[in-house]
């Protein structure tokens, strides 16, 4: 295949089947419009079709596969709100691809669950913010969210499917922290994700007004977590940081997963390309459409991938163009990086906050 020759397959698709989300959340990057629902959130899924088919995605794989795609993540809004979700996932199934899914976990009833298991999806992420109904439902801007996404998360578990947890970091929850880790434990999960927030959408209002960490209170907090909270929970606790800031016992262990941004593209719901659903909130980041491009035409001539492909890693700025790990770490998120600096090189705010402050290690930075 052209694309894997050059060094570039597209490994994976993002895919966000829907604009529309049950819930308020505060933190959102996306922004998507919200769909009322009842109080209880027992309201099923909505005659909600809108936004991309089946049929164009079954065409968008079959472009896809030739230049190397094996994965696809399912991500929001909330993507449970599509009635016709489950079309998507058993067309994935039938296709060979393994299937990730992000959700809140408030529309996953048993026989959700059940069709999950039956087309074999890989890890389903379910958001919880909150150790109990009053935080998380804060966070989340609804109530009765806390209570069905245990429920959903119990419906997931009761079917054997692979569940990780993700907490969204920031000032209001950072004492909750231990209490979710075993909420989660409890729970039967197989991971909790720890996100510090990104300072995209909504969240960058968070940012402005000091409600998101600082990178000395995360690289004191994620220190915390390994030496001293991980050893006392019965779930794998993934604190994400970059990896200069990972000891080398947990890189050798773990692996070094970061963002694969050279590697994937995004697609949202009116078919707009982008390279993980930025275009949301930066449209000039958008390559095309799957209504009107072909995706080979895009993935191997596009100019926006051929400047990236050309300046990641290797024209990063700041500390990250310093940085020992650039060529695996890529300057972290790239879509962070350009919603704040407008450059897809600028460096990651974290680790430049963290050299600005003498935070940043030194054994992991050429002078």
């Amino acid at each position: 295949m052209y694309s894997e020759q050059k060094g570039y397959p597209l490994r994976a698709i993002y895919l966000n089947p829907t604009d529309h989300c049950n819930l308020k959340c505060r933190h959102c990057w996306l922004s998507p419009e919200t769909v009322e629902m009842q109080p209880n959130l027992e309201t099923k899924k909505q005659a909600y079709t809108c936004g991309v088919s089946v049929e164009q995605i079954r065409d968008l794989i079959h472009q896809a596969k030739p230049l190397g795609l094996h994965a696809i993540k399912l991500t929001g809004g909330e993507p449970f709100l599509r009635s016709d979700i489950m079309d998507f996932i058993s067309l994935f199934h039938s296709e060979g691809i393994y299937v990730d899914i992000e959700t809140n976990g408030t529309l996953i009833d048993e026989s959700t669950a059940s069709g999950l298991k039956k087309n074999q999806v890989g890890c389903i992420s379910v958001s919880l913010d909150g150790a109990t109904a009053e935080s998380h439902d804060r966070f989340r801007g609804v109530d009765g969210a806390f209570e069905s996404a245990i429920r959903g998360i119990r419906h997931l578990r009761d079917c054997d499917l692979v569940v990780q947890v993700i907490m969204s970091l920031c000032r209001e929850n950072v004492d909750e922290i231990a209490d979710i880790s075993m909420l989660a434990s409890n729970l039967g999960v197989q991971s909790l994700k720890i996100n510090p927030l990104l300072p995209i959408g909504r969240a960058h209002k968070m940012y402005e007004t000091g409600i998101t960490l600082s990178a000395e209170e995360l690289i004191e907090i994620s220190r915390w977590v390994d030496s001293h909270l991980q050893p006392k929970v019965g779930v794998p606790i993934s604190f994400c940081m970059p990896i200069a800031f990972q000891p080398i016992k947990a890189i050798m262990e773990n692996g070094q997963p970061e963002c694969p941004v050279l590697n994937i593209l995004g697609i949202v719901e009116n078919g707009d390309i982008s390279f993980c659903g930025i275009e949301h909130v930066e449209k000039d980041l958008i390559m095309g459409n799957i209504n009107r491009d072909r995706l080979e035409t895009i993935w191997l001539n596009h100019p926006l991938l051929k400047a990236m492909r050309e300046s990641i890693p290797w024209r990063l700025e700041g500390i990250c163009g310093k940085c020992i790990f650039k060529k695996t770490c890529l300057g972290s998120c790239r879509a962070c990086a350009y919603y704040m600096d407008k450059s897809l090189t600028a460096p990651f705010w974290l680790c430049q906050e963290a050299f600005e402050k003498g935070l940043f290690p030194e054994t992991r930075y050429c002078h």
